[in-house]
């Protein structure tokens, strides 16, 4: 692919993505699904492994992070399993949200800084630390 046809690809999946709600590719080769994607207040992958190996690679990354865990919840709905795990690290709440997706589980991390600001580039720090674990 040529360099002036590869920026007028890039610039249309961009455009594409930012139609619809606003996610772009932010790094290859991440989770099962090949990306993290940045949204609109955070990071979100689908991550290879059952939902227990990456919510527990997700504890270790907030203990690694220095992210100190303040609740979790589990729930079953219907043949998805959904944990949350939540926690802080000085001015920042950072929650991880897993659910089941095919052989691997979809993860979303959201770092707040108040409560309409977020800090994507952490959110993805953690997501990285939680693929790498989950390896």
């Amino acid at each position: 692919m040529s360099l002036i046809a590869r920026g007028l690809w890039i610039s249309a999946v961009i455009a594409g993505t930012a139609a619809t709600g606003g996610c772009i590719l932010a790094a290859a080769g991440a989770g099962a699904g090949g990306a993290v994607y940045v949204g609109d207040r955070g990071v979100e992958s689908v991550v290879a492994g059952p939902v227990d190996r990456v919510y527990e690679a997700s504890r270790q990354a907030f203990k690694e992070l220095g992210i100190a865990e303040t609740k979790t919840s589990t729930e079953q709905d219907g043949g998805v399993e959904k944990r949350v795990l939540a926690g802080t690290i000085t001015d920042r709440k950072v929650t991880a949200s897993l659910r089941s997706q095919g052989t691997g589980t979809h993860v979303e991390v959201i770092v707040e800084t108040s409560a309409v600001t977020w800090d994507k580039k952490f959110a993805k720090q953690v997501m990285e630390k939680v693929v790498a674990l989950a390896k």
